[in-house]
């Protein structure tokens, strides 16, 4: 009797997040779907009869002039900013994880206490600032203030205090310094919260639309996000056009996450972080 309710509870489960899978998946499909759709038949449903499918909404995107521009300038992006998070991420990480120093637990505080001030409320003082000192209209714009963030801080900080102390004593005893205790201990064991970090780095800053749009005005120096809205035509938006810019923007994030979702769970489920 047991097992039969076990599997009726295990059968409702799976239903209910089934229903959930594809309630997410819904947009996407969607999207997908009416990318390759004339304008005229935009809006129609997902299964209507009498659809007409047409690569000429792709044709239109690639052959833009500038959209491999704002491809480029989106990865240089995404890769420079990632490098330079993990250089201070993981060294901050590990000296709030391992060395004892005055103030460390008011600076975790203090660090911890910004995550609590919406993003929106620096934007004037950011866009005045970045005029004052000439990166305005540049990608630096966007990379700066990217370049650490307290919650892969937070996670790194988690993941380096589950590592046994006897690996940095032992290190500690054979003259290691902590450079060396670092590169060749604590990155080598902590692959599932980098690779997490590098996945939630890349799907964050590579979706960005605010920031870009406020702090770049240079069509050329756009990203890809922001730049979906050039794909518009005098009276109203060309939704199949900017459904194919969409999903060409999504290419990279999906091929990330494929490659990387065995760590993410790995990164999630072992770095002591409760929901």
């Amino acid at each position: 009797m047991g097992s039969k309710k076990l599997k009726t509870k295990d059968i409702i489960f799976m239903a209910v997040m089934w229903l959930l899978a594809l309630m997410m998946l819904y947009p996407f499909i969607m999207m997908v779907a009416i990318s390759f759709r004339p304008s005229g038949q935009a809006y129609q449903p997902l299964f209507a009869s009498g659809i007409t499918h047409t690569l000429r909404s792709y044709k239109q995107v690639l052959s833009h002039p500038n959209f491999v521009d704002w491809y480029r300038n989106t990865i240089v992006t995404v890769v420079v900013t990632i490098v330079i998070r993990l250089v201070i991420t993981i060294l901050a990480a590990y000296s709030f994880s391992r060395l004892n120093f005055k103030g460390k637990r008011l600076i975790l505080a203090f660090l911890v206490a910004t995550m609590m001030v919406p993003g929106e409320t620096t934007m004037v003082p950011r866009y005045l600032y970045f005029k004052e000192i000439g990166i305005l209209n540049t990608l630096w714009s966007i990379v700066l203030p990217e370049a650490s963030e307290v919650f892969y801080l937070i996670l790194l900080i988690e993941f380096f205090s589950s590592i046994p102390g006897d690996f940095t004593e032992a290190a500690t005893i054979d003259g290691a310094g902590h450079l060396t205790i670092l590169t060749r201990i604590f990155i080598p064991l902590s692959g599932p919260a980098i690779a997490t970090t590098v996945l939630f780095s890349f799907i964050n800053i590579w979706n960005n639309y605010l920031d870009p749009y406020l702090f770049i005005n240079n069509i050329e120096t756009q990203l890809i996000t922001p730049a979906l809205q050039f794909f518009q035509e005098q009276g109203g938006a060309n939704m199949p056009v900017q459904m194919a810019g969409s999903a060409l923007a999504l290419i990279p994030v999906i091929i990330l996450f494929v490659f990387t979702q065995k760590y993410f769970v790995q990164g999630v489920a072992s770095s002591g972080i409760k929901g």
